[in-house]
């Protein structure tokens, strides 16, 4: 599952969406870039279905489509990765207000576009992850969440093909002249049980790309897994000294890092130290920046 899958965004809810975009724009790392457009324009009847908890309330709301708007998040781009940080008050409400709630701010969902969604979303059903948002317009599906946070604590969400204004609006902003040319490798997924956690995924559809190793510069076990476009590292920590055993300790199994493929290791980290940004890990594979401040997530550049 999920060849034929590209990435939309990487979803991270915070309380305060302006002090994460200044984050990583203050230090060279991201662009905003504002809201996401709108869904396509169709007149008619939009319904909303989603559990008011993470163990499940569901409710629905209708109204009728082509109405104001009000935009509430705001995009960074990081390299060609999109990160959409939406601001929610944590508490009850909907889902990710009480995921918000119970592990703070972080990103809990990843999006794809798919050329199928319904028959994605069928196999997820079929093996047990549960729908637990749902929008549509006039009946045909426009994003929807699926339940897999049993391994890693994450949703995957999905979406239909992006349309030619959201196509052209993406393009425009990987060529602003201050994003920087990475390359999105994938997510660092921080779990308790590494092995277990990867037979979660590969039962789920998804293809290993890299058993279960370990790296001693990290102190972890990890290994790889192919979600559409990007790479899913399922990360356990195995020293008290691991950054990610620090990350595991603020929040839990979920989302602890992004990782990017740079062309000049050296030049890319000269430059962030010189805007300020803090090292967490230093070798000559890669380079830890501490970004945890706004949002509990790092990033990783590697060559």
């Amino acid at each position: 599952m999920s060849e034929d899958w590209t990435l939309n965004h990487l979803g991270m809810m915070v309380i305060d969406k302006n002090a994460a975009l200044n984050q990583f724009q203050t230090l060279g790392m991201g662009v905003s870039v504002g809201p996401q457009p709108l869904q396509p324009y169709e007149e008619g009847v939009g319904e909303l279905m989603y559990f008011q908890t993470l163990e499940g309330d569901p409710v629905t709301h209708q109204y009728k489509t082509g109405g104001p708007h009000n935009f509430r998040d705001g995009n960074s781009q990081i390299g060609d990765c999109q990160l959409e940080i939406y601001p929610m008050k944590p508490g009850p409400g909907m889902f990710i207000s009480d995921y918000l709630s119970k592990k703070g701010p972080g990103i809990n969902h990843i999006a794809f576009n798919t050329p199928n969604i319904e028959r994605d979303t069928k196999r997820f059903l079929e093996h047990g992850c549960d729908l637990v948002f749902n929008a549509t317009v006039n009946g045909k599906t426009i994003e929807n969440y699926l339940d897999t946070r049993k391994y890693g604590d994450v949703m995957i969400s999905l979406r239909p093909p992006a349309d030619e204004w959201e196509i052209a609006w993406r393009q425009n902003n990987k060529s602003h002249p201050l994003v920087k040319k990475w390359k999105f490798f994938g997510v660092g997924v921080v779990v308790n049980d590494c092995t277990k956690a990867c037979e979660y995924f590969s039962n789920l559809g998804f293809s290993i790309e890299k058993e279960v190793h370990e790296s001693k510069n990290l102190g972890v076990k990890l290994c790889h897994i192919k979600v559409g476009s990007i790479m899913f590292e399922l990360i356990q920590p195995t020293t008290d000294n691991s950054v990610y055993k620090d990350c595991f300790n603020n929040r839990g199994e979920g989302v602890a890092d992004l990782s990017f493929i740079v062309d000049d290791l050296t030049s890319e980290t000269e430059d962030l130290v010189s805007k300020g940004a803090d090292f967490l890990v230093s070798t000559d594979e890669c380079a830890i920046i501490d970004t945890k401040r706004e949002g509990n997530t790092i990033i990783r550049l590697i060559q």
